[in-house]
């Protein structure tokens, strides 16, 4: 999906702003089966696919946010950014990806200084250029009246046309001691948060928001040219097990109430 959409890109057929929302239980913030490793491997996954398409790969974890003694990094990122680094990339020499990180793989923060345009640098060796950006669940704080949402714009607005990819995005405001991140300025983070588009999307239905269990079904969008299609799971018989049956597609994103009607008429 991400290769697709970084073609489609550049073909001028989608925006350069785009998402991923992958949202299984591993990967899950709010589950208690939640699994950092599951997350970091998806992102090394995807960075090296594009890398194999001779792309220059930039991924980036937001660094702590606020003002002096208020700041702070998400809990969910939270030695993110280090543990990225020390996975094996196979990149050692004769390895498989031998040479890729650095090249092909560089590692950054959110923010206009982490995106590198091509340039000579003080020992007169040519840089390439960033050529995409993987954000990985760039999010904002409880109690913080920083925004993300500022460094994101101003990173964007640094890379041009060039794909940024966010993966996991959590854009929403948050609770904070004097309210910036509720009023002032909200409609503005509302419409720069709305441009992302969806290019791969799979979620797990659940009886309510509150409540993980039982898993009533699944929403999935393959990539950027597919619809999304909305899948019932139903319990096969003799305790044989389950299966996922699609009841629902269509071309925009299906609300909860148009698929819980689906799911109820079964058709």
């Amino acid at each position: 999906a991400a290769l697709e959409a970084v073609i489609d890109c550049s073909q001028g057929k989608i925006s350069n702003r785009m998402k991923m929302q992958v949202m299984f239980p591993e990967v899950n913030p709010s589950m208690d089966s939640y699994r950092i490793g599951t997350l970091l491997e998806l992102t090394r996954q995807i960075a090296i696919h594009l890398a194999e398409q001779n792309l220059r790969v930039r991924v980036c974890v937001q660094g702590s946010m606020g003002v002096g003694i208020f700041t702070g990094t998400p809990k969910q990122l939270n030695g993110v950014a280090t543990l990225l680094q020390r996975m094996d990339w196979q990149a050692n020499e004769g390895e498989e990806n031998e040479g890729i990180l650095g090249e092909y793989v560089r590692f950054g923060a959110i923010g206009k200084d982490h995106v590198v345009n091509s340039h000579i640098d003080s020992e007169g060796k040519k840089v390439e250029q960033d050529d995409v950006f993987l954000l990985i669940c760039p999010q904002n704080m409880v109690g913080l009246e920083s925004s993300i949402i500022g460094p994101l714009q101003e990173m964007v607005e640094a890379a041009g046309d060039r794909p940024i990819i966010l993966i996991n995005p959590d854009l929403t405001d948050k609770i904070s001691s004097q309210g910036q991140q509720s009023v002032r300025g909200r409609q503005e983070r509302l419409d720069f948060a709305a441009s992302f588009d969806t290019i791969f999307n799979f979620s797990n239905i659940y009886v309510s928001g509150t409540s993980y269990f039982p898993i009533l079904g699944s929403v999935f969008k393959k990539s950027p040219s597919d619809p999304w299609v909305a899948h019932q799971r139903r319990d096969m018989v003799n305790n044989g097990g389950e299966v996922y049956v699609p009841i629902l597609s269509t071309e925009e994103q299906p609300n909860s109430e148009l698929i819980m009607e689906t799911f109820d008429t079964g058709v």
